[in-house]
């Protein structure tokens, strides 16, 4: 694994800036846990993953430290993640998503190819702020300073230390970080339901996360069965991933036809 990053692509590129603990990177899995509930029964993988990214408000979890801000919570694995909602929750009907940042992709669905800029705030000992935070303790002008550092330096993202799992990381995304992730995979366990069902989406496959891109479409439906909204191909998200997605492949077509074998 990276040394930097435990969810990282081994032997990534890691740019560092020279005076702030800011990378440039790519190549990562996330991971994000949610309670599931029948409401989202008939939500396309897109709207279900839209809604993972959250406006400030008083029921969102450590947004108010940065206001102003749509904020999204990821972890480094399922362990992590799951821990994490279940600090929270107490029931076992989840949602697990796993994505990666698009355009570490051989083959990308999004304009945007730029690596991810991520502020570790290890460095800024972020965590003992969440700690303080929850417990309603004030923070000292140092931690306040330093929220203001992190959201001035723009990142895509914040890594910070779990405080539900020994060694686990969190990435606290920041809107045009969520921007440049795209799904994996979407997983369903009804673990308070009768027979505990469970099934996956998968929205892209292979060590090149070739996407799948109709799979933006899919949903679950009740005893985790899946369907498919076929109105989805009308949808702007889906005409930009297809769009993006073409170009890669006839990139990676032209660069094989010019090769000598």
């Amino acid at each position: 694994m990276s040394y930097l990053f435990s969810n990282q692509e081994d032997f990534s590129t890691i740019y560092k800036h020279k005076e702030y603990p800011v990378y440039v990177t790519n190549a990562f899995d996330f991971y994000r846990c949610i309670g599931f509930t029948e409401s989202f029964y008939g939500k396309t993988v897109s709207e279900l993953h839209s809604g993972n990214l959250r406006a400030t408000s008083s029921f969102n979890r450590y947004s108010t430290l940065f206001p102003g801000e749509k904020v999204s919570y990821w972890a480094d694995s399922v362990k992590t993640a799951r821990a994490e909602y279940k600090y929270h929750n107490k029931n076992n009907n989840i949602i697990t998503f796993w994505a990666y940042d698009d355009a570490s992709s051989t083959f990308p669905t999004i304009s945007n190819r730029e690596p991810l800029i991520i502020v570790d705030g290890r460095n800024y000992n972020f965590s003992n702020i969440l700690k303080k935070f929850e417990n309603h303790i004030g923070l000292d002008g140092t931690e306040r300073k330093a929220l203001e550092e992190i959201q001035e330096l723009g990142p895509d993202c914040l890594a910070y230390e779990s405080l539900r799992r020994e060694n686990g990381l969190n990435f606290l995304f920041f809107e045009k970080g969520f921007r440049k992730l795209a799904i994996r995979e979407m997983r369903l366990r009804l673990g308070d339901y009768r027979g505990k069902n469970t099934n996956i989406i998968t929205c892209a496959g292979s060590c090149d996360y070739t996407p799948y891109i109709e799979s933006y479409g899919e949903y679950f439906m009740p005893l985790a069965r899946i369907g498919c909204n076929s109105n989805n191909k009308l949808t702007e998200e889906y005409r930009m991933r297809k769009k993006y997605f073409d170009e890669s492949l006839r990139r990676v077509r032209e660069f094989y036809e010019k090769q000598d074998y």
